[in-house]
């Protein structure tokens, strides 16, 4: 861990560093070998810490001469009395391979044996890989060599310069000096993979993926998105690409959806599609390209000082992502993606006992993990978009350019950024940047209006705020105002500012009776929705034929939020998904939908209607697939269906789907349905459910299938098996993070909590221990997988309750997925409370 204040303290006093790094990789063995030569001035008359995770030291020497030094933990400090103005550090040593998914990961690849390495490094694992000054503000030059066997490729931050053959079998290979750039955006990535190469604009650009999966590859299209986001992007700032070649990368066992590594972007390979892919997964992965790219500018050129700013980082490559997406590509329903998928994480993010203001405190590297959140993200790259349709894109766009020409390859914070916006826009930001920026919690709006039968007298715009965040904050939306003549519909879009507690719309006067007002018409104001009863009524009634697409999401949105407020009961809210889902043409609705409805279903339906809850909506997503016409809708219908599969008769419709016994014209199982399938029969105890995972097992000899066989592992219903499975969580586990979790998701099943009633005591007793004696990528696994939230009881919430009030301060990513926990149990329970009464 580093705190501010230590990091504050050393970036004053280093500067003009560089790091020349030789690795040396030996294939097949559990670690490796680095050298690393520092220099760095400094100023300073006190010791000066390092950071450094490995096995061992085998040589340090500063400035010449070996000089003892202090290592503990991450910490490896150098005594003052040896450090000079200008200083040149030599430290050699070996480490072993991370297998958590962060520092420098290995994975071997179970079909063919062959081994891959790849660097994670956000926000605080450089100095896993080699020591360092880790942390954004002290940027480097970096001059990598590696020597690693000759039939691996490798790639890194800047081109290949030169390679060695040595005598080996392996070669050495050296890289251009780097411009400047921080720590944690320092790559390596090695092994056997699969190069694709092509060029633009003179920028080379390279893919690659294991070997395993090139088969998958869908180069043309992945190299079409990266030319479109480089130029977008390029002329949009007004400021070509910097770091010589792109390469985008593929990886195993990947934490993340990707990470923005200064011209070697590495991306979680589900993005690289092994079952047929949905038009908006397509979508989606190109919003995750365009986001990291949109990084090689605002993350990369220009970087944060501390994490306080992360995220600005990843609102602003949010927001740029979409408008890309639309600007640049084909994928032109990027707004209601990002309605459906961004925002709603925001506002449950927002909604939540955690919530905290989008620029914030951070006090060190382990609190920035509990900021990679739908806050960051999601509500920071909704209020970018809400300054933006107040201030215009072009006063925006004018900023940003300002900013990179003002801090490139440098290092800027909040005030810079609102300066820069201040300087293109010629608007005061400030108490815009206090409401927006400072505070916690959102806002709901919603519209009064009155008519004279035909025409609309008055509609008045009204905000509320919690109690606890009675921030009253400005909104620059537009209200839609939507007609019905019985035969079509029709909107009128109204712009509003809403800057206090309400404010009557002269616009609106005069405008014909509406059927439904919806004040967030567009989507622009990141507020709640609370709609007035008429409109209420009519969208129960209609939803279906409203034109609008986005429109349409943000009603279906509007009516799961009410569930989850205990204003419309989960059962009626299955009710109109069951009446008006069949009538959605748009994927993207489908899909979300369809989401909601499961999460109804399994989290605020009671419990006593819960299963004839599912087998309604696996009737629904039936009915669903054997209407559809189109293959994508047939994929979202299929995986809807397997997933609701719980009553018997339902699970062995799903079994003889996937064995052959049932046709559906145009409709096959994928690999991933299949292995649905075959985890739901073993924890349903099904005949031949052995056999089955055996079968998949043969059909899918991949890292994802020993995975899911992991999981069908653990969902056996025996006792022996579950006391087996927990003693091997607490021990050795199951190898990488990735097989731990795989593990975990199968063992919490609703239906056997009988049978799983040991392991709720279990799991309270032993948690804060493994918080304290593992890592925190096993910690967050072991907690993710095996909480026991299935178990919506008032003694569940009151056991985590107890455990929070024990756990202390310094456990703080213990504390807040407790306290996530407990309110996401307490709201479950209310909605199955009021859908009961």
């Amino acid at each position: 861990m580093l705190t501010e204040t230590d990091a504050s303290a050393r970036a004053e006093r280093v500067s003009n560093c560089r790091y020349e790094l030789a690795l040396n990789l030996t294939k097949g063995a559990p670690t490796y070998g680095g050298a690393v030569t520092i220099t760095f001035d400094q100023d300073g008359d006190d010791d000066l810490m390092l950071n450094f995770r490995g096995k061992r030291i085998d040589l340090l020497e500063l400035n010449g001469t070996a000089v003892d030094f202090e290592w503990r933990g991450r910490e490896l400090t150098l005594p003052c009395a040896a450090l000079a103005a200008s200083n040149t550090l030599r430290i050699e040593y070996e480490n072993e391979y991370d297998h958590g998914g962060d520092g420098i990961h290995q994975f071997v690849d179970p079909e063919d044996g062959e081994e891959y390495l790849y660097t994670n490094f956000e926000p605080f694992d450089a100095h896993r890989l080699f020591p360092c000054f880790d942390q954004p503000d002290i940027k480097a030059r970096y001059q990598l060599t590696v020597t690693a066997p000759s039939e691996w490729t490798l790639t890194a931050n800047s081109q290949e310069v030169s390679a060695e053959t040595l005598g080996d079998g392996r070669t050495r290979r050296v890289y251009a000096e780097t411009p400047p750039f921080s720590t944690y955006l320092f790559a390596l990535i090695a092994g056997p993979y699969h190069v694709a190469m092509a060029e633009h604009n003179g920028i080379p650009l390279g893919l690659l993926c294991r070997k395993s999966m090139a088969q998958y590859l869908d180069t043309d299209e992945l190299f079409t998105i990266t030319r479109q986001g480089l130029d977008f992007f390029g002329e949009f700032f007004d400021y070509p690409y910097a770091f010589g070649k792109y390469d985008q990368i593929f990886v195993p066992e990947f934490n993340h959806g990707a990470m923005e590594n200064v011209g070697a972007v590495t991306f979680n390979e589900s993005m690289v599609y092994r079952d047929p892919p949905t038009e908006n997964q397509r979508r989606r992965r190109a919003e995750v390209i365009l986001h990291e790219m949109a990084h090689m500018w605002f993350g990369n050129l220009v970087t944060m000082k501390w994490w306080n700013d992360l995220w600005l980082n990843e609102s602003f490559a949010t927001y740029m992502s979409y408008l890309a997406m639309e600007g640049a590509t084909r994928f032109q329903s990027g707004w209601q993606d990002f309605n459906n998928g961004i925002k709603n994480w925001a506002y449950r993010q927002d909604q939540l006992i955690t919530t905290h203001p989008i620029a914030g405190t951070v006090r060190d590297t382990d609190e920035t993990f509990l900021n990679f959140d739908g806050i960051t993200y999601g509500k920071g790259a909704s209020v970018l978009k809400q300054l933006v349709a107040t201030i215009g894109i072009d006063g925006f766009r004018e900023g940003m350019r300002h900013y990179f020409r003002t801090y490139d390859y440098g290092n800027a914070s909040l005030h810079d950024f609102l300066g820069a916006l201040e300087e293109g826009s010629g608007r005061d930001l400030g108490e815009w940047s206090r409401l927006w920026l400072e505070t916690s919690s959102l806002n709901t709006i919603r519209a009064d209006w009155e008519s004279d039968g035909e025409r609309v007298t008055r509609l008045e715009l009204s905000q509320t705020a919690p109690v606890d965040y009675p921030t009253i904050r400005p909104h620059t939306l537009e209200t839609g105002l939507l007609t019905d003549d019985g035969a079509t519909t029709a909107i009128e879009a109204v712009p509003a500012v809403l800057e206090g507690e309400s404010t009557e719309i002269e616009a609106a006067r005069g405008q014909p009776r509406p059927a439904l007002v919806y004040p967030n018409f567009n989507d622009h104001a990141y507020a709640k929705i609370a709609l007035d009863d008429e409109s209420v009524a009519w969208a129960r009634e209609n939803i279906e034929r409203v034109g609008d697409d986005l429109l349409r999401q943000q009603l279906w949105s509007t009516l799961w939020s009410m569930v989850r407020d205990q204003q419309l009961k989960s059962t009626d809210f299955l009710a109109i998904v069951r009446e008006k889902i069949g009538f959605e043409q748009n994927i993207e609705l489908v899909d979300s939908v369809l989401g909601h409805a499961a999460s109804s279903q399994s989290r605020y339906v009671p419990a006593e209607r819960r299963d004839a809850e599912a087998h309604l909506l696996f009737e629904t997503a039936r009915e669903g697939l054997l209407a559809a016409s189109e293959n994508d809708t047939r994929i979202i219908w299929g995986r809807a269906l397997v997933g609701l599969a719980v009553n018997p008769d339902d699970l062995a419709y799903v079994g003889r789907l996937a064995d052959g016994e049932e046709l559906i014209a145009g409709f096959e199982l994928d690999q991933d349905m299949r292995w649905g399938v075959a985890a739901r029969h073993v924890a349903f105890g099904l005949p031949g459910a052995a056999e089955r995972v055996a079968t998949e097992a043969e059909r899918d000899p991949s890292d994802r299938g020993q995975r899911a066989q992991l999981r069908c592992e653990t969902a056996v219903p025996d006792a022996g098996v579950k006391a087996d499975a927990w003693e091997r969580f607490n021990g050795e586990g199951y190898g990488s993070r990735y097989l731990n979790q795989a593990a975990m998701s199968g063992f919490n099943w609703t239906h056997q909590a009988d049978l799983l009633a040991p392991y709720v005591d279990a799991f309270f007793d032993q948690v804060g221990g493994i918080f304290v004696e593992r890592d925190r990528e096993f910690a967050t696994v072991f907690y993710g997988g095996l909480f026991p939230s299935y178990r919506v009881e008032q003694d569940t919430l009151d056991r985590a309750q107890a455990l929070l009030d024990e756990t202390p301060e310094e456990q703080a990513v213990l504390q807040r997925m407790l306290r996530e926990a407990i309110d996401d149990l307490g709201r479950a329970i209310a909605c199955r409370e009021f859908a009961a009464s």
